[in-house]
């Protein structure tokens, strides 16, 4: 394969820092991870903005103007943060895991499962560190598949694989050829799916209340638990200061076989987006508010060609 030199430099640049953020210890990191977000939110003042907007939208006249700034320069932070613990996905232990994650609840409820040869569906919203959640999930002896995005630059997602599969994650590239077939084969084989729901679709899905306003959800999490007879558990993270980690894990959803499969994925679909409504609501700077795909805008219809018959 042929490269551009583009996607070279942009490799090179990228295993520059990853090196850098390997080789130092871990709140040395992470202030590359502070200045880098200092810089964006002083100087890129159109994401800031938008956050803030985006949260003033929601919340309305419940904060004052510095504590929307305090709340989304942590969102800010907090996403940097998050790029260098996934570039320090390498060399992540169990050991470290278990003293910077406070799990122990949650590894529990999981390897319960796991012992009973079954596996589920691992629900979490865009809150915390939840790259590094599934990390420290895997290295714990829970079997973990997450679903990626392709990245523009080849030598960037081959990176990433490599990356995301250090500590015994397995990934599977949205988009491939037989991936529904894969996903339902690992959930029987008592492994773990890890999916985030509360990301707007780009095509017409499921509508949903979701903070104050309606989103267009995927319905990924209920379907596969439906096909797969297989519960639902929601789990939270958050990030406590620079360097702890908190998982908590909501009450499990279990698909009901006695209901209209739509009905059903509706139902549990409601119940884990209600769930994730209050955390984010309770913790508003744990979640992921720079998304560009903001959750709750319309989704636009492609336009119609100028030959389609149903114009």
């Amino acid at each position: 394969m042929t490269y551009r030199a583009k996607h070279i430099l942009e490799y090179a640049l990228l295993r520059t820092v990853a090196m850098l953020v390997c080789i130092l210890p871990y709140r040395m990191a992470l202030s590359i991870g502070w200045g880098l977000a200092f810089i964006a939110f002083r100087l890129f003042s159109f994401r800031k903005n938008e956050t803030l907007r985006r949260m003033r939208l929601v919340f309305g006249n419940r904060f004052s103007a510095g504590q929307y700034r305090r709340m989304a320069w942590i969102a800010c932070r907090n996403t940097a943060f998050n790029a260098i613990d996934v570039l320090r996905a390498p060399r992540i232990t169990q050991k470290w895991c278990n003293h910077v994650f406070d799990s122990d609840e949650t590894i529990r409820i999981l390897r319960a499962q796991v012992e009973m040869g079954k596996g589920g569906v691992m629900a979490t919203p865009h809150m915390g560190c939840w790259d590094l959640a599934g990390i420290n999930l895997s290295v714990n002896g829970i079997p973990t598949l997450s679903i990626v995005a392709k990245q523009r630059n080849p030598l960037v997602n081959a990176y990433f694989d490599r990356v995301r599969s250090a500590p015994g994650m397995k990934t599977l590239s949205r988009g491939q050829s037989g991936i529904l077939k894969a996903v339902v084969r690992h959930l029987k084989e008592a492994e773990f799916l890890a999916i985030l729901p509360d990301a707007r679709m780009r095509t017409p899905g499921i509508e949903m209340p979701l903070l104050g306003g309606t989103a267009n959800l995927g319905t990924g999490t209920a379907s596969f638990a439906r096909m797969t007879r297989l519960p639902i558990f929601p789990i939270i993270c958050s990030r406590e200061g620079w360097t702890r980690h908190r998982m908590r894990s909501l009450p499990t959803v279990q698909p009901d076989m006695t209901l209209d499969k739509q009905a059903d994925v509706q139902r549990m679909t409601a119940i884990v987006l209600e769930m994730f409504d209050r955390e984010i609501q309770a913790a508003p700077e744990q979640w992921f508010w720079l998304n560009k795909r903001w959750v709750l805008d319309p989704v636009i219809p492609p336009e119609r060609k100028p030959d389609d018959p149903n114009q």
